[in-house]
């Protein structure tokens, strides 16, 4: 889902408007609507799409609408930002990324992205919607720490993660069964002075 190209830097628009978008050079991070919901399901119920991701059975437009309403509950609370992830010009649909778990006492949360739309697979834009979405976390909304985890064979997100900064900090052993066989699941995290640096 990620390309290996090199990455840059992504100014992201701080201004918060009313569909609270955050603007990269070629994607965009809006807010997830019901409008959505057809364009999850064609991506998200392709196996190949879903083969990375924490997801194992295909989903219903209902659970889909459940889901949009648990995640606008929790970004009320102020535990789940979620964003979907659109194509600048053409306003396309490519995807979803977020930040979860938010702890406001320790300053931390975890990053997920699905860039599900497989005719921009390989072009960076995943890259550039992870830019984005770090720069929320520690300019937005002030947080120290981004953690997530990553399949031991999705070898492209990985090279993206580390090339944007993440570290590799743990090894969970043999924790996701898929295709007839254990994997692996890497931890990796960034501090918010390390980004500023990289």
């Amino acid at each position: 889902m990620f390309s290996g190209e090199e990455v840059n830097h992504f100014d992201c628009d701080d201004t918060i408007g009313g569909d609270e978008m955050y603007k990269g050079k070629r994607v965009t991070l809006r807010a997830v609507e019901q409008d959505d919901i057809p364009e999850m399901l064609h991506h998200f119920n392709d196996w190949e799409v879903r083969r990375f991701l924490h997801m194992i059975t295909p989903v219903s437009a209902e659970e889909e609408e459940k889901w949009i309403q648990e995640i606008t509950r929790q970004r009320k609370a102020g535990t789940h930002f979620l964003f979907t992830i659109e194509l600048l010009k053409l306003k396309r649909f490519l995807g979803v990324c977020g930040l979860n778990s938010v702890d406001w006492i320790h300053r931390s949360a975890e990053l997920g992205i699905a860039l599900s739309n497989k005719k921009y697979w390989g072009k960076g834009l995943g890259t550039e919607a992870i830019h984005l979405l770090v720069q929320f976390g520690f300019n937005v909304l002030n947080l120290h720490r981004i953690y997530l985890t990553v399949f031991e064979d999705n070898f492209r997100a990985q090279r993206v993660y580390e090339k944007i900064g993440f570290t590799k900090t743990g090894r969970q052993r043999e924790t996701i069964r898929r295709l007839g066989r254990y994997f692996d699941l890497f931890s990796m995290d960034l501090l918010a002075n390390e980004y500023k640096k990289s």
